[in-house]
């Protein structure tokens, strides 16, 4: 018997790629402001770093997005339920042994060529975990984009060798020294909620090799067949509103109001991030603004370090010599994703 006019429909529904932009950056680069400001769109899911969903959330149960650990938040228990079946059906020490076995900067190489052997059949499974995760995001949100801000670049090219997806790249850049300013803080994890933990920190002069490695290794994917956007911190919090309308077009998604944007404050509502900076579980009103406290506070040696390990990204960024970031190919590119020509005006990172 032919199947009907609504089998047939549902039957390509089902067969439908999830719309997944991955937010690649380095952290302390203001991508969480930017993803919880695009969940706010009706459509959009924001999900936080799934590249840390298995230890930071299936193994150690840290906080979701809404205050709850991830085991107990309905939201992820509905997902977990559609995926795997459920979370007894999953052994968290083999999920973290997975990850660390296929997601490892040293592997991309591996990724590029699509996995061989025994590598190949681990990048394989992992793949088919993730590609499951995203379709039961999708089913119980009902969701028409969802927002990844894993960030590190080993997990793009996982991403982009997976052909259950429509992958949208957003590369997010941050001045250098603003960044390296800030991975000196003092962060408190709240979302480790039995214990008192606080961030990583680093000296300038490895988060800076982080920065220019980041940067150089999501460049490549303005050669990949997938969309691809650049986009900068201070152009984003400068003007929020230009910005989100762009990436609207960049995704193929039809104009929003975005009441949620009143001036220079983002009306944020309750999330279901896991992992990311502790901004994922603020609510309410939260001012856009520049953070500029490295020009004020950070020390002339540490400033004079990191601008001359980066000063010719300074200058090609448009950070230096007054050449402004709006008139830099970051928001350009083909309509059918590939590197548009201006992108070779950039100078290689």
């Amino acid at each position: 018997m032919r199947p009907s006019l609504l089998e047939r429909d549902s039957a390509r529904l089902a067969e439908q790629k999830q719309k997944v932009l991955y937010i690649g950056a380095l952290g302390r680069s203001g991508t969480t402001l930017l993803e919880r400001s695009l969940g706010q769109i009706e459509g959009f899911c924001a999900v936080g770093e799934i590249r840390h969903i298995w230890d930071r959330s299936f193994s150690a149960n840290e906080l979701c997005g809404c205050g709850v650990p991830f085991r107990g938040c309905d939201f992820w228990t509905a997902v977990v339920d559609e995926a795997y079946g459920g979370v007894a059906e999953l052994d968290p020490r083999e999920l973290v042994a997975m990850k660390y076995s296929v997601d490892r900067t040293r592997y991309i190489p591996r990724m590029i060529r699509g996995g061989r052997g025994a590598y190949g059949e681990r990048f394989t499974r992992y793949q088919d975990m993730i590609s499951r995760l995203y379709r039961a995001i999708q089913k119980v949100s009902g969701c028409r984009v969802i927002i990844d801000s894993s960030k590190e670049p080993s997990y793009g090219f996982i991403l982009r060798n997976l052909s259950s997806i429509d992958l949208r790249v957003l590369h997010v850049i941050r001045d250098s020294r603003a960044v390296a300013f800030s991975w000196l803080k003092k962060k408190q994890r709240p979302d480790v909620h039995w214990k008192s933990e606080i961030m990583p920190r680093y000296a300038p002069a490895r988060s800076i090799g982080y920065w220019l490695a980041f940067n150089t290794l999501l460049h490549s994917f303005e050669l990949s067949s997938h969309p691809y956007r650049r986009l900068h911190y201070e152009d984003f919090v400068s003007d929020p509103r230009g910005c989100l309308n762009e990436l609207l077009s960049f995704l193929g998604e039809p104009p929003d109001p975005l009441d949620f944007l009143r001036g220079d404050v983002v009306d944020l509502g309750t999330n279901h991030t896991v992992s990311g900076n502790p901004m994922r579980f603020e609510r309410g009103t939260v001012p856009i603004r520049l953070d500029t406290e490295w020009r004020r506070r950070m020390s002339p040696r540490d400033r004079r370090l990191v601008t001359l390990l980066t000063l010719p990204h300074l200058f090609g960024y448009g950070y230096l010599g007054g050449r402004g970031r709006r008139a830099l190919p970051s928001m350009a590119a083909r309509p059918d994703g590939g590197p548009s020509p201006a992108h070779h005006t950039m100078p290689p990172a």
